[in-house]
């Protein structure tokens, strides 16, 4: 598919995000604009393999019209201020391999390049930042991103991706407004479609004062929901609530659409307790995993300032998922009917999904 003009991209925008004149929260569409996926590979060579093509197939089976392709880049510890690619990191060929597949597939493509720790299991992306003490090491780390979120930016631009993240989960840097705002600067020089930033939950979202500097507002919300395992889709969708209403408030007064750039659930007892870790063991519960996306999507579907979801995640691996398996994926889970019924896949032949009992046991 050719490359989309970049002024009819950002008229496209205009028209289906545009804000109401009372003051109230933008309207985004009726349903989900974006109705997405997070497609992602922490090595270098697996975008560009033929099991990635199947991969991205069974994905854009399910009804969603959006990937997010994600890019990671690395940092040696939360001290550092260099910036590299390395071997977990997918190649630009890799890259565009993957959009040019996802095209093919009626998939269009956020690019959303990730910052890691290499070498420093103790820390995470969201702690860059909090132990730097001069302004020497700012000066350096906003120099080495800017390089790196440049080249994405350039390399989004030549590829015709649909959207780009600006970055994705950096709440220890965040405060820093004038830098970030220079980073935005640089990337509107070399991308001219929407560009997102994808925020923390639990404050990161709240606290950045340079929201009117991007086109959407990004959350990756991983919002506790649950005291206990094995919740009912009631007790989850209570549980949003006071989150929704939040979520809606910062919509209204930044005056920006809202999208869950991430938003994800592993398939084990106590998901929604603590749905951002992906190291707890625990038993496997598909049934929980299902009723949490069940859950998100009658909360904030057709909302007028809600305009859509990249769930977390679906991988490059065809044969992932399952009754066996923990991780986050949805495929070949009850999750998956889930999505296929909500992004109205058209595709028939999932198994049913039973319906839940007073009396579930995990996995059920």
């Amino acid at each position: 598919m050719g490359k989309k003009t970049p002024a009819l991209l950002i008229v496209l925008l205009s028209a289906g995000l545009s804000c109401a004149s009372t003051g109230g929260p933008p309207r985004a569409s009726e349903g989900l604009r974006y109705k997405g996926m997070s497609y992602a590979s922490w090595w270098s060579g697996l975008y560009s393999s033929g099991e990635s093509s199947v991969s991205l197939h069974h994905l854009a089976r399910t009804g969603a019209d959006w990937i997010s392709l994600v890019v990671t880049g690395y940092q040696d510890h939360v001290r550092s201020t260099s910036i590299y690619r390395n071997e977990g990191t997918p190649s630009d060929d890799d890259l565009i391999q993957a959009m040019n597949q996802a095209r093919r597939l009626g998939l269009k493509v956020m690019l959303k390049p990730h910052v890691d720790l290499w070498n420093d299991p103790d820390h995470w992306r969201g702690q860059i930042g909090d132990e730097f003490t001069t302004e020497a090491e700012w000066q350096d780390w906003f120099a080495a991103y800017d390089e790196f979120i440049d080249h994405y930016a350039e390399l989004a631009e030549a590829q015709g991706a649909e959207m780009f993240c600006a970055g994705v989960e950096l709440e220890g840097t965040s405060h820093r407004a004038a830098e970030w705002r220079t980073a935005l600067d640089g990337i509107r020089q070399r991308f001219h479609g929407p560009v997102i930033y994808a925020a923390n939950w639990g404050g990161e979202e709240d606290d950045l004062s340079w929201w009117d500097a991007v086109d959407i507002i990004g959350i990756d919300a991983y919002y506790p929901l649950a005291q206990s395992p094995q919740p009912t889709v009631d007790q989850l969708k209570a549980a949003w609530i006071p989150h929704r209403d939040a979520l809606a408030g910062l919509a209204s007064r930044w005056q920006k659409p809202i999208v869950f750039t991430e938003i994800g659930y592993r398939s084990i007892s106590g998901t929604a307790s603590h749905p951002w870790d992906w190291q707890t063991q625990g038993q496997i519960d598909l049934r929980e995993q299902a009723d949490a996306y069940q859950a998100v999507m009658e909360t904030f579907d057709g909302l007028s300032w809600f305009a859509g979801i990249f769930w977390w995640y679906w991988g490059t691996d065809p044969t992932a998922g399952g009754s066996d398996d923990d991780d986050y994926t949805p495929f070949r889970k009850p999750a998956e009917r889930i999505l296929r019924k909500w992004y109205k896949a058209r595709i028939p032949g999932f198994p049913r999904l039973n319906p839940p009992s007073k009396s579930r046991v995990p996995g059920s």
